[in-house]
């Protein structure tokens, strides 16, 4: 069975809501991004080399037809490329390198695309059974940025309240969660200012780099700011990811078409599966799924060099974190969403490509990436560096 291997990613500076990148829609994202790869790793766009481009978008509504086939004719690939857009919610795009792999070692492909896109600024609201000539106030239209992306469907919560579920479980308190999302900062802020993020994010006219990191952080700060999902709870904007706009690409091949094109291979992938849990504790959900990954490779937490896991609220990493025991050098070193931004769609290959670039910067061996995702489910993949 082929192995399947990353070969190169590229990704935007993540924007805020409304901010330096809201003039773009989501594809004209995804066309930065996959330019950017092409570009990096030296392939043609036009050479029609390239097999499959899978795309995860979660707010689709908008956004014309196929997007990840506009995505493709929009980078310069010819007609004849297959193309195909994923939505599982903040799980898309890793979704999208799990198939790509899938494909590689059953020999059907043999160099993938896969990412994922997303301007949460622009997701437009819809209203349901308006007729012609009724006024429509706007009160009664419905934000597709909530509904489809921040609310569960089966409880009607907002996601935030499954932070406090997590919280509540895990016995995570409101100061661990603030004093996690300020380590965010600080270790996003250190990553920028060594330069180890320029080998995933490439300069946009707006801005170099990811816009919602606050330099100005303090505890105090963050301690003064109020609860939004619960009276009594604990998740607030400050120790919760940001809704950003933002894209994110990675290459996977096959060994002989990487060792044919002479492309660098900068991690392996091992492994990976999706897990499920009760939709409302789906911030748990990252734990089945790493406890499966470790038991089919016959690892323990201790052989695992980093992980990273999406931030999407403070007591959600600190929950994983917890209860798998993993010591704080070994778990986002580079920050997360909280500092980073989490635009739905393209988190996923973000996480991933972060975690390529720590374990390579370490000289690491093996790594875990792993996403919590709206209904219940989890991704998770494991890579090794050779």
């Amino acid at each position: 069975m082929p192995d399947a291997v990353i070969c190169g990613y590229a990704r935007t500076p993540f924007g805020k809501f409304r901010g330096a990148l809201s003039s773009y829609s989501a594809v004209e994202l995804g066309i930065k991004a996959v330019e950017s790869l092409l570009s990096r790793t030296g392939i043609d766009a036009g050479s029609g080399i390239i097999d499959q481009v899978y795309m995860g978008q979660v707010l689709q509504a908008g956004a014309g037809q196929a997007p990840a086939r506009q995505v493709a004719l929009g980078s310069g690939m010819p007609y004849s490329t297959p193309c195909t857009t994923i939505n599982k919610v903040c799980g898309s795009s890793l979704k999208a390198v799990m198939i790509a792999a899938t494909e590689i070692r059953v020999g059907v492909s043999e160099l993938v695309i896969a990412g994922g896109m997303e301007s949460m600024t622009n997701a437009p609201r819809f209203v349901r059974g308006a007729r012609r000539g009724e006024a429509v106030p706007f009160k009664s239209l419905v934000s597709i940025l909530s509904h489809d992306g921040l609310t569960d469907a089966y409880t009607g919560e907002m996601m935030g309240n499954t932070g406090e579920t997590c919280a509540l479980e895990y016995g995570i308190s409101r100061g661990e969660s603030d004093a996690y999302a300020l380590r965010s900062h600080k270790l996003s802020i250190e990553a920028w200012e060594n330069g180890w993020m320029e080998s995933e994010c490439f300069p946009m006219d707006e801005i170099s780099i990811d816009e919602g990191i606050r330099p100005g952080a303090d505890l105090s700060s963050l301690e003064g700011l109020e609860p939004v999902f619960s009276r009594d709870g604990q998740v607030t904007a400050g120790n919760a990811s940001q809704v950003s706009d933002g894209a994110s690409a990675v290459l996977v091949a096959s060994e002989e078409m990487a060792t044919r094109l002479g492309l660098p291979i900068l991690a392996r992938i091992v492994d990976y599966t999706t897990s499920g849990v009760e939709p409302d504790r789906v911030m748990s959900a990252p734990i089945p799924a790493v406890e499966e990954l470790l038991s089919r490779n016959d690892l323990g937490v201790k052989d695992v060099d980093l992980f990273e896991h999406n931030e999407a609220f403070a007591s959600a990493s600190c929950s994983i974190r917890k209860h798998f025991q993993i010591p704080d050098d070994r778990f986002n070193v580079h920050g997360g969403a909280i500092s980073i931004g989490h635009p739905l769609g393209a988190t996923g290959t973000r996480c991933l490509m972060t975690l390529v670039n720590a374990m390579q910067r370490g000289n690491h061996d093996y790594g875990i990436v792993t996403i919590c995702l709206g209904g219940g489910n989890a991704v998770a993949m494991l890579i090794s560096s050779s």
